[in-house]
């Protein structure tokens, strides 16, 4: 079979071009740019808000974005704030009105960079879950015995290698969202996108898709993906993106790295920040790997204050961040744990707050939400 598709820069390239393997080993290089956006805008025709000069405001306007290696990026935001429109732009699916994206590498290296998306209701042929995965290897004339080789890898990475020979359409939602992700993992793409991966789907094929995408990222691999579920969100993302009306919004939780330690008989719990310290949290079973605290439930001051808070961490000022809004970010690093609060401009003046200020950040533990 014949054919060219697009990339997301408007490149042409044969169907039958065959991406390199990679060996499925930890990174060994420093995390890179792999995709970067630049003053991106679009709009779908005749669909946007007129602005008092009667020009069309763009549904969707990114003045910069980049995704590294090694990187899970995850957007996050309402229904309709731009989250599918911009993973369709990415993978080339979409023309951008203006701007940039650009995906950087060289030689061969670029092209396994063109990004490949899973749709969040996936197509799957009539057809079985092999002839399914194996589809897109059979269409750049790979040699049978390959194409064998890696669909049976593929579907063995998302737990359906013994489904290998259902019918495709029989398929739980939860395995056909398996299977789509199975059939993008053999072209072995070094950029991932997923719009919802886990959305509507059982807890144990969320948990598998989980694993594989870690397993990704621990490979030099980019994932990008959008979801509503925040617990999801949470628990994968090295980066999260907020979307709000077609903009980057900024973000207001901290999310805190490291794993939680067992309570035993205690009322209350404790995380190990990863580089950083212990802080106290609501005692739950189970292993968390993530602390989220909201910006807005830290309080700073000078001084130690005596409260009911359990959480009491000094620290050191390494940025300030005024906008046009009322409240202002302060960027405290307390011990290797760097917690951003939310105060006022007024309380930014009257302490004086600049980089370098000492601090003492205060939360309860009922403010931190493991995950």
């Amino acid at each position: 079979m014949s054919g060219e598709f697009l990339d997301v820069t408007g490149t042409r390239h044969p169907l039958n071009a065959t991406p390199t393997a990679t060996p499925e080993t930890h990174p060994t290089t420093r995390p890179r740019n792999v995709l970067e956006i630049d003053n991106l805008h679009f709009s779908y025709p005749d669909v946007g808000d007129r602005s008092v000069s009667g020009n069309v405001d763009p549904l969707l306007r990114i003045q910069h974005l980049a995704a590294r290696s090694s990187e899970i990026l995850v957007l996050i935001g309402d229904n309709g704030c731009g989250k599918t429109t911009l993973l369709k732009l990415m993978a080339g699916l979409l023309v951008p009105g203006g701007g940039s994206i650009e995906r950087l590498g060289h030689g061969r290296a670029a092209q396994t960079t063109i990004p490949i998306l899973v749709h969040q209701r996936p197509y799957l042929f009539a057809e079985s879950v092999f002839a399914n995965v194996a589809w897109p290897l059979k269409i750049r004339r790979v040699p049978r015995s390959e194409v064998r080789r890696r669909s049976l890898a593929a579907l063995r990475e998302v737990g359906l290698e013994k489904l290998a020979r259902r019918w495709a359409p029989s398929l739980s939602g939860g395995e056909k969202q398996r299977a789509a992700i199975a059939r993008a993992l053999v072209l072995d793409p070094a950029v991932l996108l997923l719009d919802e991966p886990t959305s509507n789907i059982d807890a144990a094929s969320i948990a598998t898709v989980e694993r594989v995408l870690r397993k990704l990222a621990a490979q030099n691999k980019t994932v990008i993906m959008s979801t509503h579920n925040l617990a999801s969100a949470y628990r994968l993302a090295d980066r999260i993106v907020p979307m709000q009306h077609g903009r980057p919004a900024p973000m207001r939780v901290n999310i805190l790295k490291g794993y939680s330690l067992d309570p035993g008989e205690e009322h209350i719990g404790r995380f190990q920040v990863q580089d950083g310290p212990q802080i106290y949290c609501p005692a739950v079973a189970g292993h968390r790997t993530t602390a989220v605290v909201r910006m807005d439930d830290i309080i700073l001051s000078r001084a130690e204050v005596a409260t009911s808070a359990q959480n009491h961490l000094q620290g050191v000022v390494r940025a300030v961040e005024l906008s046009t809004e009322e409240l202002a970010r302060v960027e405290v690093d307390c011990d290797g744990c760097t917690l951003t609060a939310m105060v006022t401009h007024r309380s930014v003046d009257e302490f004086d707050l600049r980089s370098g200020s000492e601090l003492w950040a205060t939360f309860k533990a009922s403010a931190v939400e493991l995950y």
